[in-house]
């Protein structure tokens, strides 16, 4: 029997942890790394059949749901931080936000080497989390959700779908998506790391305008608002309590996540049998990203509760210890992936950023 608590950290916790970095790292690493604008023809290029295999496994099991695995524990850590330091009669506010404010220099910091990082993304929402913790539970719990599935995201489509299109202005500038995705691999591929700092340095608005764009920041709040709310009710504590919890959640959770995928194929196979055009349709892509947020949340938790199950049989252990040695050392763990990455595919390290995809789909 596994004790509930050791040397104050909840093992299962830390070895989730562990687990949500490393599919972070497989997210990444798909992509060689990148976090920007890649040109359409280096993606075309490697569009063999062993790519689109791996690319559409990527999509349906890992992009997208490690950074709301990851932002599950992060509000959950809160919890349990807060819970101890009031238990110690230290105050807690300040204390955290002066963590939390020097995760977020760490994360500029971070984002001048990478502007994937998530650190600076965590950072605000952070404060936000801070009040939040009055909440009811009722309330934590329902605005989690929403969050978690895009809601109000999901909202601002509406609104501009039923906008009337404005004509466009003659001579309004326009985006030039393939020079700028061209200028950014080569910056990727170039040997200046000063190219690299001011690139990312001046793309930080940029960054914050996809996570509004794309409802990742709205999904990353309501995570962070889920884990403290199993935090409160004492989820992890004991997970032999828990079991029967975790079973039915993974259990319900499992079939959404299985009907979702079925409807989301047969969208995908009926436009591409009949012809529909419904890729140019905007009321088709909303419906599909009800569905696609829907199945990552659903899928999200099928993976924390399947995961914290498996992490606690028997011959799981030496897994589990090994995960939570990873887990323990999450921030040291996540910047080594940079590092890694950066060393791996861009031009100031090895530049493999043109071969990966290729390899990988030959079977290494």
């Amino acid at each position: 029997m596994q004790p509930a608590l050791t040397q104050n950290r909840i093992i299962t916790v830390d070895a989730l942890r562990g687990i949500a970095l490393l599919g972070i790292l497989l997210a990444h690493m798909c992509f060689w790394y990148n976090a920007g604008q890649l040109p359409g023809e280096l993606f075309q290029k490697y569009n063999d059949i062993g790519n689109q295999i791996i690319s559409t496994l990527n999509e349906v099991l890992i992009a997208g749901k490690f950074f709301a695995f990851f932002s599950f524990l992060f509000g959950l850590s809160f919890y349990l931080q807060m819970e101890r330091m009031e238990q110690k009669s230290v105050h807690f506010v300040w204390r955290y936000a002066w963590r939390i404010a020097l995760m977020g220099i760490i994360g500029l910091i971070h984002h001048l080497f990478w502007p994937g990082d998530i650190l600076s993304i965590y950072a605000p929402l952070g404060f936000i989390l801070i009040l939040a913790r009055k909440w009811s539970n009722k309330w934590v719990l329902i605005v989690g959700i929403l969050f978690a599935i895009n809601v109000p995201h999901k909202l601002i489509d509406i609104y501009e779908m039923l906008k009337p299109i404005v004509p466009a202005v003659k001579g309004a500038p326009q985006n030039n998506y393939d020079a700028e995705s061209k200028a950014f691999l080569a910056i990727v591929q170039g040997k200046s790391w000063v190219n690299l700092w001011v690139n990312n340095f001046k793309g930080l608005a940029n960054k914050f305008d996809f996570q509004f764009n794309s409802g990742r920041i709205y999904i990353t709040f309501g995570f962070f608002l889920l884990g403290m709310y199993a935090g409160r009710l004492n989820w992890f504590n004991n997970i032999s309590t828990s079991k029967p919890l975790f079973k039915k959640l993974l259990k319900r959770c499992a079939w959404v996540a299985f009907i979702l995928l079925l409807i989301a194929i047969g969208i995908i196979v009926s436009n591409e049998v009949f012809k529909l055009g419904w890729q140019e349709s905007r009321t088709v892509g909303f419906f599909f990203g009800i569905l696609y947020d829907t199945f990552n949340a659903a899928l999200v938790l099928v993976y924390i509760t399947g995961f914290s199950l498996l992490l606690n049989k028997a011959n799981w252990q030496r897994i589990s210890g090994w995960f939570a040695s990873i887990g323990k050392m999450a921030l040291t763990c996540y910047l080594s992936q940079t590092i890694l990455g950066i060393w791996l595919f861009y031009g100031v390290g090895l530049g493999l950023v043109l071969f990966y995809r290729y390899y990988l789909a030959a079977g290494g």
